[in-house]
């Protein structure tokens, strides 16, 4: 459970500049009870040794008029980039003693350092005040006392309905398959050929293929396309007319009237496949009563998932009331970053208030999620939680299994440096929630 160095509000010490006053723009910087101050400082005989080497470098590097590459006098280089050698070399001081400090002092930092201020008179020398946001100090209560209600009806489940159950799969499996005898309808998948174009400014935009699936809540840049299908057959044109509101989420089509050239190009409809000796082949299954029992166990599996699921909902809800501490902002900004990077469907929001309202909402659900990690984290660190040799082992051997895969296999696509971290990850997650469920009393009510 690592958290990145982040802070989009900070000046990191890496950019360092001689201003004299780099103070970040963050507001409330000052409320911020997570900050962490020092100094640091490089004496000016210190500077100047350093300036002369890195002088000695761009002499191997610069290209300049009279002179043969690498062949440039470093007094030359020396007076030519005085002003690059000195920032530079200030640049990488901050960030070495900077670093230097922190690990010093064993600081748990969530986030980059930045300078907030930089003395340095000419000749002189050099001193920095460097801050830097922690980790906070986390206090786990003592996890036996706690003890998580869950209502009985949420852990009891559903009866196997072996019909139903075998419906869904067949309903998963659907196939698409050609229709020309009759009308487009609900549900059908529909190939066109669209060419758009601006009836004022003629501006024309390439004809291309685009699928739509016939279902009333499926939203497609032309306005009413759904409406305008319904009923007519393959290999039918027609032409729509719109005119779009300022606020269309198709910006080139904002404001304007729009004519629409159509072709229907083909017509498919989502089938369910037979319950039969192919389809079964299919899914690896040798025979129908294969097939129901492993639908059974899947069924059963599910519903023992939704019941560990909603256990530990209740236990990190507990946790979470129990803890109380500052979250760091550099990781709040960050977590809601990831979040919006991950989502993508425009949010179309109408108004400053409704922006607001999803500010305010994005921020709480990421200081959960902030907040928790941490605590999981502390977790993990106080009672010494692992991942072992061994259960690497079991993991592989369990994925080849459950994948039916050889276990060379397995091994093969873990071996990456990436991969192998996210199923470390995922394991020391397991180990975490299994531990905390074993402490935490859960009463069913």
């Amino acid at each position: 459970m690592n958290h990145e160095k982040a802070d989009a509000e900070t000046k990191p010490v890496s950019e360092a500049d001689n201003t004299g006053d780099s103070q970040p723009a963050a507001k409330d910087k000052e409320e911020n009870v997570l900050i962490r101050r020092f100094k640091i400082s490089m004496n000016k005989d210190d500077i100047a040794r350093e300036i002369d080497a890195l002088a000695v470098q761009y002499s191997q590097k610069v290209k300049m008029p009279g002179f043969r590459q690498g062949k440039v006098p470093v007094d030359v280089v020396k007076k030519v980039y005085q002003q690059a050698l000195k920032e530079e070399v200030l640049q990488q001081a901050i960030s070495k003693l900077a670093f230097a400090q922190i690990e010093k002092d064993k600081i748990a930092v969530a986030s980059e350092p930045y300078v907030e201020k930089m003395d340095h008179p000419e000749g002189e020398d050099f001193q920095a005040d460097i801050a830097v946001e922690t980790l906070p100090e986390i206090q786990l209560p003592e996890l036996e006392t706690l003890q998580v209600k869950i209502p009985a009806a949420d852990l009891k489940g559903g009866a196997f309905d072996e019909s139903k159950q075998i419906d869904q799969i067949l309903e998963a499996n659907k196939r698409s398959l050609p229709v020309k005898d009759r009308a487009i309808a609900e549900n059908d998948l529909v190939l066109l050929m669209v060419q758009s174009a601006d009836t004022a400014g003629k501006r024309k935009w390439p004809r291309q293929e685009t699928y739509f699936m016939m279902n009333k809540e499926n939203i497609a840049e032309i306005a009413g396309l759904y409406e305008e299908l319904l009923g007519k057959k393959n290999e039918e044109n027609f032409t729509i007319l719109r005119s779009y509101p300022a606020d269309a989420p198709k910006k080139a089509w904002a404001g304007k009237k729009i004519e629409h050239q159509v072709e229907i190009k083909t017509i498919h409809e989502m089938k369910k496949p037979e319950l039969d000796e192919i389809f079964l082949k299919s899914l690896g299954m040798k025979n129908i009563e294969d097939f129901k029992l492993k639908l059974k166990e899947e069924f059963q599996h599910h519903q023992e998932h939704q019941k560990d699921e909603k256990i530990m909902d209740g236990i990190y809800e507990k946790l979470l009331e129990a803890s109380q501490f500052p979250v760091p902002r550099s990781l709040l900004e960050q977590e809601v970053a990831r979040r919006l990077s991950q989502n993508r469907r425009p949010l179309n929001l109408k108004d400053e208030e409704e922006k607001a309202k999803f500010k305010e909402m994005m921020f709480a659900q990421a200081e959960k999620s902030v907040r928790l990690s941490l605590i999981l984290e502390r977790v993990r660190e106080q009672h010494q939680i692992e991942v072992s040799d061994r259960d690497l082992e079991k993991e592989y051997a369990h994925l080849a299994q459950h994948h039916s895969l050889p276990e060379k296999d397995i091994r093969k696509y873990y071996s990456e440096e990436k991969k192998a971290a996210e199923l470390k990850d995922h394991l020391i997650h397991v180990k975490i929630n299994k531990f905390i469920r074993e402490k935490i009393k859960i009463k069913e009510v």
